[in-house]
């Protein structure tokens, strides 16, 4: 019995060891991203098209409208916003559709979770899968607004508050994930919670604009800060450190959030 308990031991310990060894070789989340990106690469054309389809028919509307007119201007003020919207849309919506129905009807996720992978990986791989994706769909809308607008700036902190801002929703869309018990909770959360934050936090018009106390209370919402962020890097203002501060804070909480949850599923 001895020797049968330190055989198992050599063993457990070789696992370990191996499981390190692949670790230092590569990180235990990145073949969750390229799982994710084989699925992303067969459909690219749906996601794109999906991604890019609301915000480019705000533009042009907006454009048509604006055209000739004093009001030009303004899209200035609208593409940032665009972005941002798509940045939204592109990492929360796909990303929180892909872990419910893994969860609820495909039974994927609970082989996931029983996989010798750290939770904190799980996460991650699936952070940098779908935020990636709302990152290359906003940027795609940015350019296509720069190309009709013209005179936006584009650098490198503009990218980081776009990736801040991605990576935010898809943190939350992971937490909504673990609690919704099918789409249509997913659904309900989405047309109560989501879809009016696109609309009052400075996308469309400045949240100054909004009645009495609610504009007040739009800066405690997590796109407020990055949006009108956004917009002033685009427009060559200087940087505000206390506007990119709140975007990640955000990001921590929601992170945290979905972390918590994920090892409370994890742990069901």
């Amino acid at each position: 019995m001895k020797a049968k308990g330190g055989g198992m031991k050599v063993m457990a310990e070789a696992a370990v060891g191996k499981r390190f060894w692949h670790e230092r070789v590569y990180p235990a989340w990145l073949p969750l991203v390229l799982a994710m990106g084989l699925v992303w690469r067969r459909r690219w054309w749906r996601f794109v098209v999906g991604g890019l389809n609301r915000p480019l028919i705000f533009l042009a509307l907006f454009a048509w409208s604006f055209k000739g007119t004093a009001a030009a201007s303004h899209l200035h003020f609208l593409v940032p916003g665009l972005a941002a919207l798509a940045a939204v849309s592109g990492s929360y919506g796909d990303l929180v559709n892909w872990f419910t129905l893994r969860r609820k009807y495909f039974q994927v996720l609970d082989e996931c979770l029983l996989a010798p992978v750290s939770t904190r990986s799980l996460l991650v791989g699936h952070l940098i899968g779908g935020g990636a994706k709302g990152l290359v769909v906003a940027a795609l809308v940015y350019l296509s607004g720069w190309a009709v607008a013209g005179g936006l700036c584009f650098n490198p902190l503009f990218l980081l508050q776009l990736a801040v801002i991605a990576f935010t929703f898809a943190a939350l869309a992971v937490a909504v994930a673990m609690v919704a018990n099918g789409d249509k909770d997913v659904l309900i959360f989405t047309n109560l919670v989501v879809l009016p934050m696109t609309f009052f936090c400075g996308t469309f018009f400045p949240v100054e604009g909004l009645p009495g106390v609610l504009s007040k209370l739009a800066w405690f919402l997590p796109l407020t800060a990055g949006t009108y962020h956004l917009r002033a890097l685009a427009l060559g203002e200087p940087v505000h450190w206390g506007w990119l501060a709140q975007s990640i804070g955000w990001f921590c909480a929601l992170y945290t959030l979905a972390y918590l949850l994920l090892c409370w599923r994890r742990q069901d």
